[in-house]
């Protein structure tokens, strides 16, 4: 008894250290804020022409429509003003703030990216996908977070001043948990959902993809609809999806790598099919960009090294069955410079360390 309260508490402090040691999923939240800023351009421009339509003072989902239909204490910058110059305002800030904020990321742009972009969603539900409401979660989790750790203007310093910090501190501390509150909120979301499919008698029956497929106001390719009238295919495609679905909260908690990537590549396969197929593409970008949390950094990193190295072997490849010059494979002037385009992209994020 006494052996096994003392390993208790050992995996205890291994795991306080671990929550304030240092700052964990920066790849994957960095890759988020991306997606949430990307996917809220999109919606606005996708719309753009009927704007003052769906979301404007004279819309047909009229202001005062639209505050009864959410619950007390909810709202939108779009509820302060019948203005038609005030909604102009807000509409396009909200387009240039998440351009702003897809570039550059910190807590105070994610803070302000979350007022604008609920102000938006809670305007008119009528028109979303169903991806908003994870992203209304996730957003406030992520004004807790570095988001802006990589692919943002200055993240290698950011970096470099996180690897000489110290011992624990409350931001490391508060980045963890609000990181880890994002990753088990997606993973909560995926298994409610294949549990609830799994008891669904069409899913159970593997024909839930056949009428998924029959819904007119989805139909984007008609091959699909063709496709899935095959009965091994759609009761595979149902199948498959509610396996991978059930299976992430398990690939999150596994000790091997592969398990978590290919777990998040067969959902990230999932979704692309759902943009394409059926036209729910901001749906589809912000489960993507929940998905690249479910991550671990060093799983990125693995695979930029992976990636790197089948880069280098296809160029090797390439100069070998490339013809000689008249003085040798490597002319007058020693090695060509190398012009491969994934090459130049990897020598730019520099090493693995840096990625």
């Amino acid at each position: 008894m006494h052996a096994w309260a003392m390993s208790g508490m050992a995996r205890l402090d291994a795991g306080l250290l671990r929550l304030a040691g240092r700052k964990h999923r920066l790849i994957g939240i960095a890759l988020l804020r991306i997606v949430i800023g990307l996917a809220t351009v999109m919606y606005c421009l996708s719309d753009y022409g009927n704007r003052r339509f769906l979301w404007g003072p004279d819309s047909y989902n009229s202001i005062e429509t639209a505050q009864a239909a959410l619950s007390h204490g909810s709202f939108s910058l779009y509820f302060f003003s019948h203005s038609t110059v005030w909604f102009e305002i807000v509409f396009h800030g909200t387009i240039l703030m998440s351009a702003v904020y897809m570039v550059y990321g910190g807590r105070a742009l994610t803070l302000l990216q979350a007022v604008l972009m609920w102000s938006l969603h809670n305007r008119n539900q009528d028109v979303l996908e169903g991806g908003d409401n994870l992203a209304q979660i996730l957003i406030i989790f992520m004004v807790f977070t570095v988001s802006n750790a990589y692919f943002a203007p200055g993240a290698k310093r950011r970096r470099e001043r996180f690897q000489k910090e110290t011992g624990p501190s409350l931001p490391t501390v508060l980045h963890n948990l609000a990181a880890y509150l994002i990753v088990f909120q997606t993973a909560v979301l995926y298994f409610a959902a294949g549990y609830w499919k799994i008891t669904g008698k069409m899913w159970q029956d593997g024909v839930a993809m056949y009428y998924i497929s029959r819904l007119t106001g989805f139909q984007v390719w008609p091959a699909y609809a063709h496709l899935m009238t095959n009965a091994y295919v759609t009761t595979a495609v149902s199948y498959f999806t509610i396996f991978i679905e059930l299976a992430l909260p398990f690939a999150i908690l596994s000790a091997r790598g592969w398990v978590r990537k290919a777990n998040a590549l067969a959902l990230e396969g999932m979704h692309l099919g759902i943009m394409a197929l059926m036209g729910l593409v901001c749906f589809g970008l912000l489960m993507i960009g929940a998905d690249c949390t479910c991550l671990r950094d060093e799983d990125y990193l693995s695979l930029k090294t992976r990636v790197s190295g089948l880069a280098s072997r296809f160029v090797r490849r390439g100069r070998a069955a490339a013809p000689s010059g008249p003085s040798g494979p490597s002319g007058p002037s020693g090695p060509a410079p190398v012009s491969d385009p994934a090459v130049s992209l990897l020598q730019t994020h520099g090493s693995g360390a840096d990625a």
